[in-house]
């Protein structure tokens, strides 16, 4: 077993002092004297044995050394003058080339010192020296005291530490400053998406120069503060100390002025101010900001000076580079565009006017009207690289399926379930908006109308837009639209040469579209494709429909200002004291549609009183709903607005309402309230008969025949009590109204055929309305199609052919790939939001309005340079900058419209109005000298009676000279004519007498009649009994279109008929 080895006690250690002598020290001067070896003691005997030798002396104790006392020793043994001269001696930088004349122990401790290396750096240091009491001057020594953070006095002259430091420290960070904005003044970004030295324009003397571009106006104010806070860190911190306010010691950015936007305007400015030309962070946008909101040039001249924007020149020259850049881009690629044989672009144009006002009259100078035309090229979505092809569309032309059209396929072409569904679903929607009761079923129904009751929405995707320069041609003239086509063309960089198998689509207002239609038949036998427009597709855009619509049914509806007929829109507007129209046939949009659309919601609330059997009103009906918590769903609601509809807005419900015994036999799902008896007022005076003109209910030209469509329409319905109407007339010719007033034995209800006429006619509009901004191209198409018949039971009769023509086109004269394109960019969405869609010409008369309020402060015409170089082609990016500027600044964006107050007030008088006269209720035998026209009906009428067939012969004859003259070039479009009609017989004579001639017109009427005597062309009179030489076919054909003649072909030569009533003139050509 091995022994456990034995523990040793620990052993204590025990330090001994030994006891030293003491040891008296002498003064720094003594010792610094006895350094020198030049002076001799203070007391005059030996020096002073030093105290490194003190631990020699027997007998001495060393006391306890501390930090004050080394201190001490330091400074009584160090052997300099001063503190200052030890520290000058110890930080003595030495200069290159020069001796180091310090020990390596002094380089080091330096070294290691100023180097961080140490436990106590320079950070410990300064704050002692800077705050030490002894480093501040008093109060009473101005002149120390003032030299703190002085930028310009001597340090040698601040005696004191820390007015010293400060100062020194002062222009140190200065220098900094200066150098740090000269950096960014003279260097650009690398980020292409940021950069700072742009230029307005160059003179091309400039190498490697970069000239503004839109991206770089792009404002954001937190961007850029990023950027000024990477770039340069001391900068941006000097800048948010003097901007930025402090809590509690910390910084934070208040919501009214924040800083960082406070910093980047003053950086920018200190940017500008050392170089002109780096004025791409905040200067030029401003610049281009200011000149967008036309502000005054004396403000332009002080944000110039102040270094915020550039000078006015400078914002007109960097336009002008803008638009010949986007326009130059816009040239690439539509002509690359045509080299693929495709079509990317369209063109909406309009006209535009100024009235010039002269102030300083003088030989030719008086007040005119500036007429010019504006036109905005945006790039086709989801289109087919084929779609358009000219040649397939003229030879659908050719071929004529449009002339398989009646009145009845039209009709039966209409969505008539659709739009039942719809108006039933607006019903709701406005009882739902009324009543607080229902408001959780609104997401509902704006869903049911994007998914259920949608036909063709348009994807979610912002329009690119280009305006183009404007010019100074009246668009509505022949020569003034060709000339501004031919202009628009040019900018865009159509190259007519390569562009006959392409189609253009151009688009406009009715106006517009007309003026292209009537040259297409003028210029039609030109043989130069470009030349005849024979490859320019227009189409009639929709927001003037839609007010040519208001203004139709607003004529129709009013009646006059001081009906007492409860169905008159005049005696709504009365009540609910809203502005009624001055002229009913150009009402105000906006003010109009807002009166009318109250009135329709109104009166579409008190049906629904009536179907709910609301005994009071439908507040109260709801509360007492809530109150039993049977309140109704969505299905029990369009259950119930099938009734309503079924009962007071259809065709059967107009037709009941002017018959009792249709009303007596009616079951009780469409059978209307009865209200109480109808006392039929007395005989009226013949002064209460006469109204003026501007107040009748529609033009003079719809009442004269109003009496004859009326019995048209009893004849085919069967109907006594229509037929029985008349309509009385002033005894004056031009004192117009038409009084309307019921024969003998009329037991209808006027008032209530009135009310469900303007339920029919609004609703259609209202459903225009509402399918536009949802981009639902499908629903909005439906309506157009009703159009057609509405407004040919109106005067306005040019727009029933409008429409008629956007119907051939897309069902008769398009490829599936054509119509496809169009309905894929039939509107617009210019900010990319879901409900944000607008029509094309609507956007194009935003633009206007722009180009308006800029020419008030020019006189010149819309074809100066000002106009088609500065503002026109930038109109779109004037209001674009306006929105970022307000982004970039972090402001709330404003509503570019007024808000509209509510209508609450004026919904219950309206309500308590229809509830007393029992609007909705039939009355048998009561009228009240308003009588509202049902357009759909005699629009049907018409149609049927000549107006569709009209139509369909002049579209036959462009059909006929488009063959002649596309015959030669496609050989294509002639067996397509072969396929469709046999050539025309070759007469026998070679001179036709005036019978003859008529005989050979009325074999094919698709050739024009002879009318006309006497008719200038091609320079030539032709005259009665004057025989001209020979023309070629091109000539002839030309003759034919533009006089109207007679024409026949036999063997290359023409044969023309001219008469005259009883003057037979016959002419060998």
């Amino acid at each position: 077993m091995d022994q456990q080895p034995t523990q040793t006690a620990p052993v204590k250690l025990v330090r001994l002092w030994k006891r030293l002598p003491n040891i008296v020290v002498p003064p720094a001067d003594v010792v610094v004297a006895g350094s020198s070896r030049t002076s001799s003691s203070v007391s005059g005997s030996s020096a002073i044995p030093s105290p490194v030798s003190a631990s020699s002396i027997p007998g001495s104790i060393a006391p306890r050394s501390t930090r004050w006392n080394k201190v001490d020793i330091v400074l009584k043994t160090y052997g300099f003058r001063s503190l200052g001269e030890f520290l000058l001696v110890l930080f003595h930088p030495r200069k290159r080339g020069e001796p180091d004349r310090r020990s390596k122990s002094h380089r080091q401790a330096v070294a290691r010192f100023l180097q961080g290396k140490c436990k106590v750096t320079m950070a410990d240091i300064i704050p002692l020296i800077y705050d030490h009491h002894q480093s501040r001057p008093k109060r009473s020594d101005v002149d120390q005291s003032s030299a703190a953070f002085s930028p310009s006095r001597p340090l040698a002259e601040i005696h004191y530490a820390r007015p010293c430091l400060s100062a020194w420290a002062t222009r140190l960070v200065g220098n900094r400053i200066h150098t740090a904005v000269d950096k960014l003044a003279r260097t650009d970004r690398t980020d292409t998406r940021h950069r700072r030295r742009v230029r307005a324009t160059t003179n091309g003397r400039a190498k490697n120069t970069s000239l503004v571009e839109w991206e770089d106006v792009e404002l954001s104010m937190e961007e850029l503060a990023a950027l000024y806070r990477e770039e340069d860190p001391l900068l941006w911190y000097i800048t948010e100390c003097a901007a930025a306010p402090r809590k509690g010691g910390e910084g934070f950015v208040k919501k009214i002025r924040p800083h960082p936007g406070i910093q980047v305007g003053a950086i920018s400015s200190f940017i500008i101010s050392r170089n002109r030309y780096a004025s791409g962070d905040l200067a030029l946008p401003l610049g281009i900001w200011l000149f967008a909101c036309q502000a005054h040039i004396d403000v332009k001249r002080v944000f110039c000076r102040l270094g915020y924007s550039c000078s006015d020149s400078t914002v007109r020259n960097a336009l002008k580079t803008l638009t010949e850049a986007s326009l130059a881009t816009l040239r690439t690629r539509v002509q690359a565009a045509t080299a693929r044989g495709e079509m990317e672009h369209a063109k909406i144009s309009d006209n535009i006017q100024k009235y010039q006002r002269i102030y300083q009259h003088g030989l030719g100078k008086e007040n005119s009207l500036n007429h010019g035309t504006a036109c905005t090229v945006f790039e086709l979505d989801g289109l087919h690289p084929a779609a358009f092809r000219a040649d397939d569309h003229i030879a659908r032309i050719i071929k004529q399926e449009r002339q398989s059209m009646t009145v009845l396929s039209l009709y039966n072409t209409i969505d008539w379930e659709h739009l039942d569904n719809v108006w039933e679903l607006h019903a709701i929607r406005v009882l739902v908006n009324y009543l607080p009761h229902l408001a959780a079923l609104s997401p509902n129904i704006s869903e049911k109308f994007r998914t259920t009751l949608s036909k063709r929405r348009l994807p979610v995707r912002k329009a690119r837009l280009q305006p183009l320069g404007t010019n100074a041609e009246q668009q509505m003239e022949n020569k003034g639209y060709e000339a501004g086509f031919r202009n628009f063309d040019q900018q865009t960089g159509v190259e007519p040469e390569k562009s006959d198998n392409i189609l253009s689509w151009n688009r406009g207002d009715g106006g517009t579209h007309g003026t292209l239609m009537r040259l297409k038949q003028i210029q039609s036998t030109c043989p130069d494709v470009y030349s005849s427009f024979r490859n320019a597709l227009s189409t009639a855009e929709t927001w003037h429909t839609k007010a040519t619509h208001l203004n139709s049914c607003a004529s129709n509806h009013y009646g006059p200002a001081s009906s007492p007929d409860p169905s008159s829109l005049s005696r709504s507007s009365n009540a609910a004291n809203m502005k009624r129209p001055t002229d009913l046939k150009k009402c105000d949009f906006y003010p109009t549609s807002r009166s009318m659309t109250l009135i329709w919601d109104a009166r579409i609330l008190d049906c629904w009183r009536l179907v709910l059997g609301c005994e009071t009103d439908l507040v109260s009906h709801f509360d007492a709903l809530v109150t039993t918590n049977r309140l109704p769903t969505l299905h029990d609601l369009l259950r119930q607005a099938r009734i309503l509809r079924e009962r007071y807005a259809c065709q059967a419900a107009y037709d009941q309402s002017l018959d009792k015994e249709e009303q007596d036999r009616a079951e009780s799902r469409t059978k209307f309230h009865e209200g109480s008896p109808w006392t039929r007022p007395g005989e009226q005076s013949d002064s209460d008969a006469h109204m003026s003109n501007s107040e009748s209910s529609d033009s003079d030209s719809d009442r004269d025949d109003m009496q004859a469509d009326t019995l048209n329409e009893a004849s085919n319905t069967g109907l006594p009590a229509t037929a029985a109407s008349k309509t009385t007339t002033t005894a004056r010719a031009g004192d117009g109204p038409k009084t309307h007033s019921e024969q003998p034995g009329f037991n209808g209800d006027r008032v209530l055929s009135n009310a469900i006429l303007f339920l029919m006619d609004f609703g259609w509009w209202t459903e225009l309305n509402y399918a536009i901004p949802e981009g639902d191209v499908g629903r909005v198409f439906e309506i157009l199609k009703i159009y057609i018949f509405t407004f040919a039971g109106s005067s306005n009769q040019n727009y029933m052919r409008y429409m008629l023509d956007l119907y051939t086109l897309l069902e008769y004269e398009a490829s599936p790939e054509l119509k496809e394109a169009i309905l894929n960019n039939w509107l617009l969405n210019t900010r990319g939001e879901p409900g944000k869609f607008v029509e094309g010409d609507l956007m194009q008369e935003w633009s206007n309005r722009w180009l308006s309020d800029f020419s008030k402060e020019q006189g010149a015409d819309y074809d100066d340079p000002f106009y088609r170089k500065t503002i026109s082609p930038n109109v779109l990016h004037f209001l674009k900058i306006k929105e970022n500027m307000e982004s970039g600044f972090e402001l709330k964006q404003r509503s570019k419209v007024h808000p509209a107050p509510h209508l609450r007030s004026e919904t219950k008088i309206l309500l308590q109005l229809y509830k007393n006269e029992e609007l909705h209720s039939f009355r048998s035998g009561r009228s009240m000298g308003h009588a509202v026209i049902n357009q759909f009906d005699r629009g049907y009428q018409r149609l049927e009676d000549g107006k569709l067939a009209e139509y369909l012969k002049n579209g036959a004859e462009y059909a006929q000279l488009l063959h002649e003259m596309e015959s030669p070039r496609s050989p294509a479009a002639a067996v397509v004519l072969r396929q469709v009609r046999a050539p025309l017989p070759v007469p026998m004579k070679t001179i036709l007498t005036t019978q003859a001639a008529h005989k050979v017109s009325e074999a094919h009427p698709l050739l024009p009649a002879p009318r006309l005597s006497t008719v200038r062309i091609l320079n030539v009179t032709l005259k009665p009994r004057r025989v001209l030489p020979p023309l070629d076919r091109h000539s002839a054909l030309r003759l034919l279109h533009l006089v109207r003649l007679q024409i026949v072909f036999k063997s290359g030569t023409a044969l023309i008929t001219a008469t005259n009533h009883s003057l037979v003139d016959q002419i060998w050509v």
